[in-house]
């Protein structure tokens, strides 16, 4: 039904005889907002989608969230598996790398549909080494906070979604033994349900791209024309233009090239990186597809000693430059673990549960060496054939620890103790960031203060591949931010920096 409804065909956008203005490539959050901005600017924007139309929301706004023998299917249609790998093992292995030991997904919404929830801002330190600083994306944070109908931060008429007074008496003992607590911001839609407004639930890109009035069913004109199953195999360029988009219909096997006025990459991290590298672009910094992070990250579960008074509870420990980490907080439950299909657990707490679940995040190091490297071509879909080679630095081991020691003064404060942690691979915590590194000078990065690429005129990424560094905060809403500041910095005809985007 969906492919009757909202989905092109690859085939007839490439023949259609109106050029394209924008060709997006992904749908989630980065790809989305940056097409809405240039949608709403009145531009033609093509959105090529690698995987199928699954869902048209969050899967933690649907009836059967909770349902644990449905939500594992709908992963599993969508789910891949890249290699996360040491340097090591690269070298001694060579082509005959394993088959992946980590998650990702690709379908109409990407990680949107899935995603978990926390929307915290980065802090003012975490753009130290960034060409931009806080100052000078405030306005966009409120913009996409405001797009995004976040709870339990700065908009006022969005209180937070879980306001118990049990939460507030334990945030209150955190703040009083010195450990920095607040209630979460999360992008979830808490807005009274009265004069006409109906919760908007969890964000999602999809979500937003369909309620927004801008997809564009009639294949031309102003608007975002959405084509899934349509895999992007190498960007065409020419001097200092890309000309086109080789793409792949998966539905049926045959190759298109589409033509665009500008490209926007917008795939994820490590997916659009892969694309840069496959489509051998000029990379006069040598630097694409290095710097390539994700999060340090430890999870585990605490057992009250009684369960919590009037809960349930989602408490977010603020980071400081001391401590590069940050922690969430859920609960109570009465399991001592967790299903990796459901990341919004804390949407079901049991009151009567002795077990909270905490998630450590903490910045790692940017080491040059940690990348994307191409595998040969093989039977799957090319956005399979790449690895990411990875170490971990001494500094990443003293933090990880660091994020383990703290949480047993945490559990005391609480009242219980740690029963379970465990220090997760490379990869886990699903916020991959670089590979397409921005700089204030084509000498030292790929990508201009905005995302727009140094030595091409109408190519720009949208995502977390740009970031010289992963900030403390969970990546969505900065990746929503950055998104809108370049669609709209696109939007209104600037091309580089000292054109008025900060």
């Amino acid at each position: 039904m969906y492919d009757e409804i909202f989905i092109s065909d690859l085939k007839e956008v490439t023949e259609a005889s109106e050029p394209i203005d924008y060709l997006v490539i992904g749908s989630g959050t980065a790809g989305v907002t940056a097409a809405l901005a240039l949608a709403e600017a009145g531009n033609h924007v093509v959105m090529l989608e690698a995987g199928p139309f699954i869902l048209p929301g969050h899967v933690g706004s649907t009836p059967f969230r909770s349902r644990g023998d449905i939500v594992p299917q709908i992963h599993e249609r969508a789910v891949y598996h890249p290699s996360w790998i040491t340097h090591e093992d690269h070298d001694a292995l060579g082509d005959r790398v394993p088959e992946g030991n980590n998650n990702a997904w690709s379908l109409v919404g990407g990680r949107t549909v899935f995603w978990g929830g926390c929307t915290p801002r980065f802090q003012s330190w975490d753009f130290d080494d960034w060409p931009i600083d806080l100052a000078d994306l405030e306005p966009w944070y409120l913009k996409a906070e405001q797009r995004m109908h976040v709870s339990g931060g700065p908009l006022q008429d969005h209180p937070a979604f879980f306001r118990s007074p049990g939460q507030d008496r334990l945030i209150d003992k955190l703040n009083q033994a010195g450990i920095a607590a607040r209630r979460a911001a999360l992008g979830v839609d808490t807005q009274e349900v009265r004069n006409g407004h109906i919760s908007r639930g969890f964000d999602s890109s999809v979500a937003r791209l369909l309620r927004s009035g801008h997809l564009a069913l009639h294949r031309s004109g102003p608007g975002i024309t959405l084509v899934s199953e349509a895999e992007a195999l190498r960007l065409q360029t020419k001097g200092r233009r890309v000309t086109g988009v080789e793409a792949l219909d998966r539905r049926d096997g045959s190759r298109h090239t589409v033509p665009a006025n500008h490209v926007i990459l917008a795939g994820g991290a490590v997916q659009s990186t892969r694309l840069a590298l496959a489509s051998g672009l000029d990379d006069p910094s040598g630097l694409i597809g290095h710097h390539v992070n994700d999060h340090l990250f430890v999870q585990g579960v605490i057992k009250l000693d009684k369960p919590v008074e009037e809960g349930p509870l989602y408490i977010f420990l603020e980071p400081t430059p001391e401590q590069p980490y940050h922690v969430q907080i859920q609960g109570p439950f009465k399991e001592t673990w967790y299903s990796p299909y459901h990341a919004t657990v804390w949407l079901d707490p049991d009151p009567d549960g002795h077990y909270v679940l905490f998630y450590v995040f903490g910045i790692a190091t940017m080491e040059k060496e940690n990348r994307v490297a191409l595998r040969p071509a093989g039977d799957g879909p090319a956005m399979h054939d790449y690895v990411v080679v990875y170490d971990r630095s001494e500094q990443d081991l003293a933090v990880l620890e660091a994020m383990r020691a703290i949480m047993p003064r945490v559990a005391k404060t609480l009242g219980g103790s740690v029963v379970k942690d465990q220090i997760n691979p490379p990869g886990a915590s699903l916020h991959e960031v670089g590979g397409l590194r921005m700089s204030a000078d084509p000498a030292s990065g790929v990508t201009d203060p905005v995302g727009r690429f140094w030595a091409y005129d109408n190519l720009a990424a949208a995502d977390a591949s740009i970031w010289p560094s992963q900030g403390t905060a969970n990546s969505y809403l900065t990746i929503t931010a950055m998104a809108l500041r370049l669609g709209e910095a696109l939007a209104a005809g600037k091309t580089r920096p000292g054109d008025g985007v900060p």
